[in-house]
């Protein structure tokens, strides 16, 4: 252990920030478990196959990698970091080209991208510039795939024992480093969110100190306010871009193994990954409420009519695949007397419903059931939640709805602000929360709102909103995004429907593209360089061939007062990056659908 300690932490001396730190120990760390991996890779092929394609590369790899950690002794931290980077992209493609489709090396894509997001968190150019690499050498190894410009060294139809050996030691091993890399970026979210924390403790200290003058204080008070409000705004666009890339990218992979049956083997990764970034996801989103509640802005509902049945099923069949990593099944009821339709915020009843479910699934036991019921109770709904967890205890009954309060379970860590969040939404709409546990047995958290039915109901009770998601053959859609992961991954899913993809980098090459394509959808990220997305909009409502084209925002900016703004201008959806797959596909349909009609 001393000796491994020694080695993940070479290069110590010559670092005293804590996040060069954190980057080199990573280095370190990952250019040794490769190192080894490669090794014995290297030296098992030599005495199985005998042939020096498949074991020498493996060693030299070996070596190049232990010689990474060496440049780290030496304060080389830069150049350590991009060979790692590069090393792993040139030994990848080269193992991709002569194994063929023996084992599925190209899957080290996550890995990769994953490592240039951690080891160069700060460094925006060499972050750039390690994932540049990674896609062109994906994009190289795919090209030589479809053209065979390296053979295989064994064809892939000798099925040998040899083959059936080298799979399914390099699957686990493709599996581990995957499963290293969300380690690492998880551990990350939590770091940035308790120095985020620690950091809103000590201003209100220092505000505290300062209690002499009232009048300063209060000035104090609000700019603290402000600058937080900054820092958590700033810090999660930041954290969803490339958020958006992963949680993507886990969604493209499960619709990958649904299609082909020989990937089965990671469909526990492609789930784990899934809930692992849709539960970063949902942080990040009670995060940025927190801090609305903290600075005083409680939105005002903003009444609409609800078909209760569709609303809890669309929410519970988005919960299922997270549910489904620990094997619970989530089972939704509404009671018959339950009117069809109700008048609510379904934005404020969805945040709800979603800090339910998730907190159910977290802690509710392996393979159970979690159930999500809705019923009348005189003049008013309740919506209840109930897990079959250990319970909770009475004394943490009365603080269980207190901010950053949470009970410790192995499936997956949050922030405590979920319950926190749904009583404060709860008591916004005029309603209240209420928890009943027994230990042993489970937990049920039960919000009582106000019942409202509409007094004139839509025509078609069974849709006039709903719109299933379908294919989008013929479908054109141009997509404006600064982003090269969040290209590709858009590009890829939106291409596997059948639709044609165009793609711009900024808001001048997107106009130029829509003038002269005339796409019938465009996806725009609201941050893009040059012409901003907001006045790339503008331009296009204003423009005679292009005004009568729906336009989707697709932004890292969660906050009301952006998305609002956004709409008013012209917009005629707004999704918050990472994006549902789901939730792009119905938006898509919708406007789809409409045109036809028009």
């Amino acid at each position: 252990m001393i000796l491994l300690q020694h080695i993940t932490t070479t290069g110590y001396s010559k670092v005293t920030d804590e996040d060069r730190r954190r980057s080199l120990k990573i280095v370190n760390t990952l250019s040794l478990v490769t190192a080894v991996m490669a090794g014995l890779f290297g030296f098992g092929c030599h005495f199985m196959t005998w042939n020096a394609q498949m074991s020498a590369p493996a060693i030299l790899e070996s070596l190049l990698l232990s010689a990474v950690i060496i440049a780290n002794r030496f304060g080389k931290f830069t150049t350590a970091a991009l060979a790692l980077i590069i090393i792993n992209n040139i030994s990848i493609q080269y193992y991709s080209a002569i194994m063929g489709r023996v084992t599925e090396v190209h899957l080290l894509f996550i890995f990769l991208v994953g490592l240039s997001l951690l080891i160069f968190d700060k460094d925006k150019p060499m972050r750039i510039l390690s994932i540049g690499i990674t896609i062109f050498a994906f994009l190289a190894g795919e090209i030589n795939m479809y053209n065979r410009i390296i053979l295989p060294v064994v064809p892939p139809e000798e099925h040998s024992p040899v083959q059936f050996v080298i799979r399914w030691v390099t699957i686990p091993s493709i599996l581990l480093l995957d499963l290293i890399v969300i380690y690492y970026y998880v551990r990350n979210v939590e770091r940035l969110r308790k120095r985020e924390m620690l950091h809103v403790q000590d201003m209100l200290k220092q505000v505290k100190a300062h209690n002499k003058d009232l009048e300063r204080l209060t000035a104090q008070l609000a700019k603290a306010t402000d600058a937080k409000t900054v820092f958590v705004r700033e810090t999660s666009h930041e954290i969803r871009t490339p958020l958006n890339a992963i949680f993507g990218i886990s969604q493209l992979l499960q619709l990958k193994v649904a299609q082909d049956r020989t990937l089965a083997p990671i469909r526990q990764l492609a789930d784990h990954l899934y809930a692992a970034s849709y539960n970063t996801r949902e942080i990040i989103n009670n995060v940025l409420d927190f801090s609305r509640i903290e600075a005083g802005k409680t939105d005002a509902p903003q009444l609409a009519t609800i078909n209760v049945r569709e609303w809890l099923e669309g929410i519970v069949n988005m919960h299922q695949y997270v549910a489904s990593v620990k094997s619970v099944r989530i089972r939704s009821s509404v009671a018959d007397d339950m009117p069809a339709m109700i008048t609510g915020d379904k934005v404020l009843l969805s945040k709800m419903l979603n800090n339910l479910l998730s907190n159910a699934i977290k802690f509710t036991a392996q393979e159970s059931t979690v159930t999500a019921d809705l019923f009348k109770d005189e003049n008013k709904w309740c919506l209840q939640v109930t897990d079959q967890g250990e319970g909770i205890r009475t004394d943490r009954q009365a603080t269980i709805f207190d901010a950053f309060v949470t009970e410790r379970n192995i499936f997956l860590e949050g922030t405590g602000l979920g319950l926190h969040i749904t009583r404060h939404l709860a008591n916004t709409m005029g309603g209240d929360i209420k928890v009943y546990s027994v230990m042993g047995k489970g937990t049920t958290f039960t919000v009582t709102l106000p019942l409202d039915i509409p007094a004139q109901l839509p025509y078609d009770l069974d849709g006039s909103e709903v719109h299933h998601a379908g294919g989008l053959t013929e479908t054109s859609i141009l997509i404006i995004e600064d982003d090269k992961m969040s290209q590709m991954i858009l590009s890829r899913f939106l291409s596997g429907l059948g639709a044609r993809t165009i793609v711009a980098a900024d808001g001048m090459e997107g106009l130029l593209l829509a003038r002269t394509s005339r796409p019938d959808i465009i996806i725009l990220d609201s941050h893009i360089p040059g012409l901003s997305g907001k006045d790339t909009l503008a331009q296009i409502r204003t423009d005679e061939m292009l005004k009568g084209i729906p336009v989707i925002i697709a932004s890292g900016d969660a906050f009301k007062e952006n998305r609002e703004e956004l709409l008013l201008a012209g917009a005629n959806d707004y999704l918050v990056k990472p994006i549902e797959f789901k939730t792009l596909q119905l938006a898509l349909s919708k406007y789809i659908n409409a045109n036809a009609h028009h």
